[in-house]
Formats: C-alpha cells, structure tokens, sequence
C-alpha cells in the first residue's frame, strides 16, 4: 500500500503563494497576446522603406528614408517628409489627420479638408501601398505604372 505523506503548514504556504503567482503571471501573459492580438497592425511607428516601380526597386534620395509615418491607437496620424537643404536631411512638410480601418485592409484618411481610401498590404513588419498609373490607354495596360511604396516598422 503505498504511502501518502502530507505537507507541513508551512510547505502548503509556499506551494499556495507559487500556485496563485504562477496562475497570475500565466493570466497576465495570457490577456497580452489579447490585447496585441487586437490592435491593428496600422499602429505603431514606420520608415519609408523602398519604392518599386513595375517590380523593380528603384533607389530613393538620401532623405527618403527619414520620412516617418506615426500612426495612434486614437485614429490620428503624423507624416513628416524630409527634403535636402545644403547637403543635410531637413523636415520639409508635417501632414496630420485621422484614420480609420474600414475592413479588408481598406483604410480611410482625412487630411486637410480631403479623403482618400487605401489598401494596405501588411507582410510581417512591413506594410506597402500599391497605385496604379493608366497611361492614357485603357484597353491597352502594358504602358500602366505600377507603383509599390513600402514601409517598415520601427
């Protein structure tokens, strides 16, 4: 028969306090991965990262690459552009103005009195849109413009 031993009072404190700190660390972790699971993959800071013309990546100006996009969980944006001035990367322009997800990766931005509708394709830390050039020739789409501007979380 085999024996069954018993935990002296103070042993069965320690194994108590272990348990509910295990079990609170485990709910903390747990409701985390919720919350991020959540979020929309849009919020966060992110860097003009490269552009590609028709499928080929094309190099950008020194000060392209500071362009820094800041987008909040309160449906507000900041984009600020650089532009060269005596050899060095000076903020140009600062756009602000809201967002919203408007579902199948379709978002909506409000600045300065306008409206535009963009998908964004999300892969892993990057996001990129894409546009569409016609040249002038609708039945005819071998002269169109693809163009692709990536960015990259910070």
């Amino acid at each position: 028969m085999p024996t069954i031993k018993t935990l002296n009072p103070n042993n069965m404190k320690k194994l108590i306090l272990f348990l509910s700190v295990f079990a609170l660390v485990f709910t903390s972790c747990s409701s985390d991965d919720d919350a991020s699971s959540n979020q929309d993959p849009f919020i966060g800071t992110w860097k003009y990262f490269k552009y590609i013309e028709n499928g080929v990546e094309q190099p950008l100006d020194p000060c392209d690459t500071d362009e820094t996009l800041i987008v909040t969980s309160d449906g507000q944006y900041v984009a600020n552009f650089y532009a060269e001035v005596n050899g060095n990367c000076e903020l140009d322009e600062t756009l602000t103005g809201t967002w919203e997800n408007a579902g199948g990766n379709l978002y909506v931005f409000n600045y300065d009195g306008f409206t535009d509708t963009d998908q964004l394709n999300f892969e892993g830390n990057t996001f990129y849109l894409e546009y569409i050039y016609d040249n002038g020739t609708p039945d005819d789409t071998s002269d169109d413009i693809i163009e692709r501007d990536v960015y990259i979380k910070q």
